[in-house]
């Protein structure tokens, strides 16, 4: 249970200006303004999740017009937007006991997941103690790394371990929300990933002598050179217990440091209820930035809510 990490709902705190034009071009997000008088006083952003049916949205208003309908009015905006796309829930993260949060329940959301947001620095980076991680003995499994594009012999059994992020410790996935992957949706990823200019790098625990992957980490590194965001690490139900999943996060984050020298820190996001995984990101450098609640809603009902 506790070598899973989803990587979803991971934006990071305080990006860099070269992150934030690289998440402007995402052709995934759709993004609409609140003007008053010629200035922008509101911002909504929505962009699907990694939950079937499921949309993630941001909504910003500017502190002085708060109060005013704007943050409803963009709302309303996403709503209508994802409702016409056959979209089901709609998430998004916020602070706890902020006016965010209360209008949110307000409108009927669900409070899932406390998570934390944790940040791994380059520039102060012990790479002793990871090359001390990496080279531990863990006999019978041996790594492969990959960028981009899975290897042939192993994307079968890298689809499976991928489906085993259901075990990850959380209250926000209901039963078959786990998308089913398969070599033809890992594929898919891969191509519209290229297609934003992104490219998913990953680190695979592999048993020897076999194709079988017994565990992952994968990390998306886009056109920023500064920044990069952790995606999920899965350590498959019977080769857990084993290390590997400190194994794979260390052996990345050295890889990242060794090909990515402009790189300053990788974001990666953990349910509080994930004691393992928030230990494996302890064991490999991470320290926590901040925590946030995971919210979600009924897309139908929240259109009733605001008489759409």
């Amino acid at each position: 249970m506790g070598a899973i990490e989803r990587g979803e709902y991971a934006p990071a705190p305080a990006q860099s200006s070269e992150r934030l034009r690289e998440q402007l071009s995402d052709p995934r997000t759709t993004r609409w303004a609140g003007h008053l008088d010629g200035t922008v006083i509101g911002a909504a952003e929505v962009r699907p999740a990694g939950e079937p049916k499921t949309a993630f949205t941001r909504i910003y208003v500017l502190p002085d017009m708060r109060g005013h309908g704007v943050g409803r009015s963009l709302l309303a905006e996403v709503v209508r937007d994802q409702r016409a796309a056959g979209m089901e829930i709609l998430a998004t993260t916020v602070l706890a006991d902020t006016p965010g949060a209360r209008y949110a329940l307000r409108l009927g959301a669900t409070v899932g997941d406390e998570l934390v947001i944790n940040v791994l620095d380059f520039p102060t980076l012990d790479r002793a103690a990871l090359e001390r991680r990496v080279t531990t003995d863990h006999h019978g499994y041996y790594l492969v790394h990959w960028s981009g594009r899975a290897p042939d012999l192993l994307i079968d059994s890298y689809a499976l371990a991928k489906r085993a992020i259901v075990d990850a410790p959380n209250n926000h996935l209901p039963p078959g929300a786990v998308v089913a992957w398969d070599r033809d949706l890992v594929r898919q990823s891969e191509r519209e990933r290229a297609d934003r200019g992104a490219e998913l790098w990953v680190t695979a625990a592999v048993v020897a002598g076999t194709s079988t992957v017994a565990a992952f980490t994968a990390v998306e590194v886009g056109r920023s050179s500064v920044d990069a965001g952790q995606e999920d690490t899965v350590v498959v139900g019977e080769h857990r217990r084993r290390g590997l999943a400190t194994w794979v996060k260390a052996a990345m984050a050295l890889r990242l440091a060794d090909e990515l020298p402009n790189l300053r820190r990788l974001s990666s996001t953990t349910a509080v209820a994930n004691t393992g995984m928030r230990a494996v990101n302890a064991r490999t450098g991470f320290h926590e930035l901040t925590r946030r609640l995971l919210i979600t809603t009924n897309i139908a009902s929240l259109a009733d809510r605001l008489h759409l």
